[in-house]
């Protein structure tokens, strides 16, 4: 009779049990089928991008000014700082053998000439005798012909022999290639140039102009930059300069896995120098529109970046790799379209599949 009792007592017992675990199971599929979570729908738009990045100016024209011929410097016409045109006077040298060479081609040239002309006239004699039969053995008139051609060619190399050393005397003059600044006067009255070393005379600058130079990161080049952009320096503190879109290297510079960008800056009041460092704002455009959504709508986590997308009341959640970022907004690209709704705060224990209630934002 007792052991009928206990077994009558452990029945009754696993039936209120399994009747209470059948109540919570249906109570907690009812919660979580009332859970109402925020949604935005997911909209096409243009994709914008303000990027701070270091730069660099640079002169719109530099160049380093060498002495070509050897010789000693006869006259400083300029020095650094002072402004010159193209074709202005820099600097003389003074080299008298180079003078003395001249003169003995010109003399050469001048004799070369006066043999070319005695020949020319004696062929011309020969040849107009030899029109009488039996005047003139044809030898001789091909001796002459002959020596009248070769005299005409030594002629015309004295000539190119004097117009070479005639160049050279032009070297003796340095003039400047392009109108602009002195930076660098490595030479004084007397100095003795021309000797290869790799030291300039001058270096001139054309810093009317300059070159803002930003190295681009990789991942933004396949954008499009702004006509315009702004930067500072830290020698104009509170001042804010502009910039307009010039020219792009078109390569990956593969140490720092960038693309040298250039913009061009007006200088003409030379408030700025070649040289300094720039901090500055370049605002991109891509040329397509692109999927941008709100950082908080990006799951990340060390394996996976993702969002959730409630489709038919249901989450289901979608990997996405993200592209631009900013403070609030993040670009993604995967199998996510204009119209989706996504979850604005999702979470790794939100389940695939689990129902939910939704509220717009």
């Amino acid at each position: 009779m007792k052991h009928s009792f206990f077994y009558i007592a452990i029945l009754a017992f696993t039936a209120v049990s399994c009747h209470n675990k059948s109540k919570g199971t249906a109570s907690n599929t009812a919660e979580e089928a009332s859970q109402t979570m925020e949604v935005i729908k997911v909209q096409n738009r243009p994709i914008q991008q303000t990027l701070k990045l270091p730069g660099e100016l640079h002169p719109f024209e530099s160049a380093n000014i060498f002495a070509k011929v050897k010789g000693y410097v006869k006259e400083v016409r300029v020095d650094i700082g002072d402004k010159v045109d193209k074709g202005q006077v820099l600097m003389r040298i003074e080299a008298p053998e180079m003078q003395s060479e001249y003169a003995e081609a010109v003399s050469e040239a001048a004799a070369a000439k006066a043999n070319y002309i005695t020949s020319k006239d004696h062929y011309e004699r020969i040849r107009n005798a030899a029109e009488t039969p039996g005047t003139v053995a044809a030898s001789d008139l091909v001796r002459a012909k002959n020596k009248m051609d070769a005299d005409s060619t030594r002629m015309l190399a004295q000539n190119a022999r004097v117009s070479a050393k005639r160049n050279l005397l032009g070297y003796l003059t340095i003039t400047a290639p392009f109108s602009g600044m002195i930076s660098v006067r490595n030479v004084d009255a007397g100095d003795f140039v021309g000797d290869n070393t790799d030291k300039a005379v001058f270096v001139i600058e054309n810093n009317a102009r300059l070159r803002l130079k930003i190295p681009l990161p990789e991942a933004s080049t396949g954008n499009a930059a702004r006509d315009s952009i702004t930067f500072t320096v830290e020698s104009h503190p509170g001042k804010t300069f502009h910039g307009t879109f010039y020219k792009r290297a078109h390569s990956i510079t593969p140490e720092t896995r960038t693309e040298l960008w250039e913009f061009l800056v007006d200088n003409e009041n030379g408030k700025l120098q070649a040289g300094l460092f720039a901090q500055t704002h370049v605002q991109l455009n891509r040329k397509e529109n692109g999927i941008f959504i709100p950082n908080s709508a990006v799951l990340t986590t060390l394996k996976r970046k993702a969002v959730a997308k409630v489709l038919e009341g249901k989450i289901q959640w979608v990997d996405v790799t993200t592209g631009i970022k900013d403070a609030s907004h993040t670009e993604v690209f995967g199998e996510v379209k204009p119209g989706d709704l996504l979850l604005i705060n999702p979470n790794e224990e939100l389940k695939e599949g689990l129902t939910i209630k939704t509220v717009m934002k």
